[in-house]
């Protein structure tokens, strides 16, 4: 999404052909409607013309009517990676045709839980800092619609790989970029480390966060698997 200009037509053109294939992939290549795609990632929102976004959302409507009712929207979300936290009163303002990132939650579920007890913030920030106050909540049906997630490949878990391909081999110049070698290295350390009571650099009480992620009320829990 970089390279690309995307405020092309053609070039949207093209993306809303590709956005088109890969909703109907299995019916496509396989005649299988069962391998079809219910929805779709936005990646690096913020990088991205937000024609994009309409182009998908009237896509989203017009092929399944996704505007029509709750049931069939539920069956076919589509989730943002939008990290800014301006993003989500945009998103809502266009009428929230897709999820929108509730960053604040997924970083109080790392600094509150996850981080070293040296480093950890307190559970009142769930209560200061939020997309969704949730201090007296029985609202229904009033929240920005939103998703949450704990860590993903290149969330907690690349960085701290590459961490450790940092400091096992100094003279690495991009440890985001390592040899397959040393990757297999870096993640026996990580997954030693996972195990142990006193950590060095996996996450602490991952059985907690994602008990609160899947228990929050006003969004929707992204599990990465």
């Amino acid at each position: 999404e970089f390279a690309l200009d995307n405020r092309n037509p053609t070039v949207q053109a093209e993306q809303l052909n590709w956005l088109h294939y890969l909703m109907n992939f299995g019916s496509i290549t396989a005649n299988d409607s069962a391998a079809n795609f219910d929805g779709i990632r936005v990646d690096a929102v913020d990088n991205v013309d937000a024609d994009l976004l309409q182009i998908a959302a009237d896509y989203f409507k017009a092929a399944y009517g996704v505007d029509k009712n709750d049931a069939t929207a539920n069956q076919h979300l589509s989730i943002l990676e939008d990290w800014s936290h301006n993003d989500p009163e945009y998103v809502k303002d266009f009428g929230s045709n897709q999820l929108t990132m509730d960053d604040y939650m997924h970083t109080q579920l790392i600094w509150s839980l996850t981080k070293d007890m040296r480093m950890r913030g307190t559970m009142q920030r769930f209560m200061d800092y939020y997309l969704v106050n949730r201090n007296h909540d029985s609202t229904e049906n009033t929240a920005i619609p939103n998703y949450s997630f704990v860590r993903a490949r290149d969330s907690e878990v690349q960085t701290v790989i590459a961490q450790i391909i940092s400091e096992l081999h100094p003279d690495v110049k991009n440890s985001l970029a390592p040899t397959a070698d040393q990757l297999a290295e870096a993640f026996k350390v990580y997954n030693n480390d996972e195990k142990q009571a006193d950590k060095k650099y996996t996450q602490y009480n991952m059985p907690s966060a994602y008990a609160m992620l899947l228990t929050n009320k006003d969004t929707v829990p992204r599990v990465y698997y």
